[in-house]
C-alpha cells in the first residue's frame, strides 16, 4: 500500500516536469521563428517582452558591463539600473557553486561550447537572503573572447520537483526492498510452524500411537498454531500502523493481573520454542496493586514482543520481567535476559524494520516485533531503549505515562480474578452462520454442555432463510466472510424483518473499519477469531438473558 502511494507521487512529479519542459520548448520555438521570420512584427522590443512574460531573462556582457533584461533583474533580485558589473553576479553565486561559475566563464573565453549550467544564488529579500536555483545558457558573441549573451531561468520549482522525484524514487526502492525482505521472512516463518502442524497431524493418524505421544503431538500442533497466529498478527499490526488506523483505547489496567496472564502465556510459548528449561520470572515492586490508566491490550502486546524476542536469543539461564514507578507521571518496565547480547552497531538499528533480527549470524523471525514495539511506545507517549553487551545478555527498558484511573471505574483486585462458570441454556436456540465445517464443530463443542439447540447455516442466504422460517431463534452467531452472501449482507437483510434477535459477528477481520461496519449494519456485538472462550460465553450469556 505504501509502495503504491510512492509510485503515484512519482507519476505526478514526472507529469509536472514534463509540463515545464513543454513550456520551455514552446518559447524556444518562438525564438527560433524570430531569427528566420522577416515579419517586422517580431522586433527586438517585442521579443524581450515575450521572453520577460515567459520568465526567461537575457544577460549580455561586452567585457566591461553587464546588461540585464527585466526578467533577468527579477530573477537575480537586482533593483538597480539595467547595467551592473560581472562581480555583482559572481558574488551572488553561492560558494559551493562559484568554482563551477568561474570555470564556465573561462570556457567562454577559450571559445568552448557551453552547455546549460545550473547553480544556486542568494539574493537580498527583506532583512535576510533568499536562495534560488537558476539555469544559465551561454553563447560567446562579438570580437572579444570574454563577451557573451546568456539566457537565465529561475528553476527553483523544477529543482524542488526533481529532488522530490529522486526522494520518492529512493523511498519507493527502499520500500520495495523492505517488502521483498519481509515477504521472504514471512514465507519462512509460515513454513516453519506449518511443517510441524502438518507433520504432527500426519503422525496422529498412526493407529497404535501411544496416548502420551498423542497428547504431546496435539500440544505441539496447538503451540505451533499460536506461533503462526502471532506472526500473522504482527503483519496485520504493521499494516495498521503504516495506514494510521491503529488507536489507543485506555482503561484501568491492574499490572499484577497483566503480568500473571503474560507469565501463563509465555510458559506455553517457551514450550513451543523447545525452551522449557528457561526460567521466566516476574519481579514486582514494593508497592502492591498498582493500577494505571492505559491500553491494557497494547501494553500486553508490547511486553509480549520484548519477551518473545528474548526467548529467541536466550539458550540458557532465564528472563526477568519487572516494573516500577519512577515518578508521579511515568512508570518503567524492563525485560532482562541472559542471552547472547547485542553489538553496538546492532543496537543502533535494532528497532528498525530495515533489517532482519540477526545476532552473531543467527537470524530469526520476520523482524517486525521490535519495530512494532517501538511504534506502540511512540503512540502511548513513552520511549524505549536497550542496554547490552555481547555475551552478557540484554535488558530492554521502556517507559509510559503513569495516569491515574478515573474514579468512575471499578477495577478488579487480584483476588477477584474471573473463573468461567457453567452455563445452562436448555430452552435457547442459537443459529451459527459459518461456512467452515471445522469452525462450526468448534462452536458446537463449546456450546455442547450448555444444552442449547444449535442450528447451522453454511452461507448468508441460508441464515436469512432460516430466520424467515423459524420463529424461535434466540441468538445468531454470524460469520462475516461466507460464500454466496457474506455476513454483512445477511445481517442487513435479517434486520429488514427482524429487529430483535441479537446478532454477534464472529470475524477474522481485525481492522476497525470492518468492526464498525458490522455494528452499523445491525450486529449487536462482535467477537474476533480465534475466539476467546471466556469472552464468548460472557457475550452470549449477556444477550440470552435479555431475550
Amino acid at each position: 500500500m505504501v509502495l503504491g502511494n510512492k509510485k503515484k507521487e512519482i507519476t505526478e512529479l514526472k507529469a509536472r516536469l514534463a509540463e515545464k519542459d513543454n513550456e520551455i520548448n514552446r518559447l524556444r520555438e518562438v525564438i527560433d521563428k524570430i531569427s528566420i521570420d522577416e515579419n517586422s512584427f517580431f522586433n527586438l522590443k517585442f521579443t524581450l517582452k515575450l521572453l520577460d512574460t515567459g520568465g526567461i531573462g537575457i544577460i549580455t556582457y561586452d567585457g566591461e558591463k553587464v546588461w540585464l533584461s527585466q526578467a533577468a533583474k527579477e530573477i537575480l533580485g537586482y533593483k538597480g539600473e539595467a547595467h551592473m558589473s560581472l562581480d555583482q553576479i559572481r558574488n551572488s553565486v553561492l560558494p559551493e557553486d562559484r568554482q563551477a561559475f568561474e570555470k564556465t566563464l573561462n570556457d567562454i573565453s577559450q571559445g568552448f561550447k557551453i552547455p546549460e549550467t545550473e547553480m544556486k544564488i542568494a539574493r537580498a529579500e527583506g532583512e535576510g537572503r533568499e536562495f534560488r536555483m537558476i539555469s544559465l545558457s551561454f553563447l560567446p558573441v562579438g570580437t572579444r573572447n570574454d563577451s557573451f549573451i546568456a539566457t537565465i531561468k529561475d528553476i527553483t520549482k523544477q529543482d524542488k520537483i526533481k529532488k522530490e522525484l529522486i526522494r520518492s524514487r529512493d523511498k519507493a526502492e527502499e520500500s520495495e526492498k523492505l517488502k521483498n525482505t519481509l515477504l521472504t521472512n514471512i514465507s519462512h516463518d509460515i513454513r516453519t510452524p506449518m511443517n510441524s502442524i502438518i507433520g504432527f497431524s500426519e503422525l496422529l493418524n498412526i493407529g497404535n500411537l501411544p496416548y502420551d505421544k498423542r497428547v504431546e503431538y496435539v500440544r505441539t500442533i496447538k503451540n505451533q498454531g499460536i506461533l503462526l497466529l502471532k506472526m500473522i498478527d504482527d503483519v496485520v499490526e504493521l499494516t495498521r500502523m503504516e495506514t494510521g488506523k491503529i488507536t489507543i483505547r485506555k482503561s484501568p489496567c491492574n499490572l499484577e493481573l497483566l503480568m500473571k496472564e503474560l507469565l501463563s502465556s509465555f510458559n506455553q510459548y517457551k514450550a513451543a520454542q523447545n525452551k522449557e528449561h528457561l526460567d521466566i520470572r516476574i519481579t514486582y515492586p514494593e508497592i502492591k496493586g498498582i493500577t494505571i490508566y492505559t491500553d491494557p491490550g497494547r501494553l500486553q502486546q508490547l511486553i509480549w514482543s520484548l519477551i518473545s524476542n528474548s526467548v529467541k536469543f536466550t539458550e540458557k539461564g532465564g528472563i526477568e520481567i519487572g516494573y516500577k514507578p519512577i515518578s508521579e507521571q511515568r512508570i518503567e518496565f524492563y525485560v532482562k535476559d541472559t542471552g547472547i547480547g547485542l553489538s553496538r552497531d546492532l543496537q543502533k538499528k535494532l528497532f528498525s524494520r530495515s533489517s532482519e533480527e540477526e545476532v552473531n549470524g543467527k537470524s530469526e523471525g520476520s523482524g517486525l516485533g521490535l519495530n512494532i514495539a517501538k511504534n506502540l511506545i511512540r503512540l502511548m507517549g513513552g520511549k524505549i531503549w536497550v542496554e547490552s553487551e555481547l555475551g552478557q545478555g540484554s535488558t530492554f527498558f521502556f517507559t509510559i505515562p503513569f495516569e491515574a484511573v478515573p474514579e468512575s471505574y471499578h477495577v478488579l483486585a487480584p483476588e477477584e480474578e474471573y473463573v468461567i462458570p457453567s452455563y445452562m441454556w436448555k430452552d435457547k436456540v442459537i443459529l451459527v452462520a459459518e461456512d467452515d465445517e471445522i469452525n462450526f464443530k468448534f462452536l458446537e463443542a463449546v456450546l455442547h454442555d450448555t444444552s442449547a439447540q444449535v442450528l447451522l447455516a453454511r452461507n448468508g442466504m441460508e441464515a436469512v432463510e432460516l430466520c424467515r422460517t423459524i420463529n424461535k431463534i434466540d441468538l445468531i452467531l454470524m460469520d462475516i466472510k461466507m460464500p454466496e452472501m457474506d455476513g454483512f449482507e445477511a445481517t442487513k437483510m435479517i434486520r429488514q424483518f427482524n429487529r430483535k434477535v441479537p446478532i454477534i459477528a464472529q470475524t477474522a477481520f481485525v481492522m476497525q473499519d470492518d468492526l464498525v461496519k458490522c455494528q452499523k449494519l445491525g450486529c449487536n456485538d462482535y467477537i474476533t477469531k480465534p475466539i476467546d472462550i471466556k469472552e464468548f460465553f460472557e457475550k452470549v450469556d449477556g444477550f440470552l438473558k435479555e431475550s
